[in-house]
């Protein structure tokens, strides 16, 4: 069974003299606080006293909550596009398939926290419209990398779609969507394993591939847990 090592999106909190800069340090600890209180509850001294700083530091990076708000959104959102580029340069294309599948799950912890991040961006974006740029961006991040991944593997010959790659694509990202969020927000008739086992029968059957040939992606521990 591989194993998919994979860059996790929300670090745990850590010194501001690590590796990370100040910066992504701050962006790091209000994504956490986002997950936690919403964007409602987002206080610029709770995301201080989470990143073990002074309000004074938080403010001189941020000029404004919403400021704030925004990057830490952008952040940590646009962390899986990463490591769906990254996946999609193995080469084997029914490999990367799973893989990308696998990390679109809102499993517990990290991937978990990403789909409460991106409902409090949809919902930020409801009341804002200054923010639906951002969201648009950042969903359109996703979508281009399967984009792509269904494009380079018909071009090779290993999926055979049963329509136009693009259609297919965005099919496959609109099922993501609605069933990752459903299980996200709780709905009892889509727990995870059930999610899982629908996203990678119907990628199979627009994809043209052999369910038994989707390989099993087991997650590191590193990735499940943030």
């Amino acid at each position: 069974m591989a194993l998919a090592e994979v860059s996790v999106a929300i670090p745990p909190n850590i010194s501001a003299d690590d590796a990370l800069d100040r910066r992504e340090h701050l962006m790091a600890a209000a994504a956490r606080v986002l997950v936690r209180d919403g964007s409602a509850g987002m206080r610029v001294r709770d995301v201080a006293l989470e990143a073990g700083v002074s309000t004074g530091i938080v403010h001189y990076y941020f000029g404004s909550k919403d400021e704030m708000l925004v990057d830490a959104l952008r952040w940590a959102i646009g962390k899986p596009a990463e490591r769906f580029a990254a996946l999609r340069g193995d080469g084997d294309y029914v490999r990367v398939l799973s893989m990308l599948l696998e990390v679109s799950l809102p499993h517990p912890g990290v991937l978990y926290d990403e789909y409460v991040l991106w409902l409090e961006l949809w919902t930020a974006a409801t009341h804002d419209a200054a923010l639906r740029p951002v969201c648009e961006e950042l969903a359109a991040d996703y979508r281009d990398e399967l984009v792509k991944l269904v494009h380079e593997g018909t071009e090779a010959g290993v999926f055979r779609p049963v329509a136009e790659p693009a259609v297919v694509a965005e099919r496959i990202s609109a099922m993501v969507d609605g069933l990752c969020f459903r299980t996200v927000v709780g709905y009892s008739w889509t727990p995870l394993e059930r999610v899982r086992g629908l996203l990678r029968a119907f990628a199979c059957e627009q994809l043209g591939v052999a369910l038994e040939d989707l390989p099993e992606i087991q997650l590191s521990r590193r990735e499940q847990t943030s």
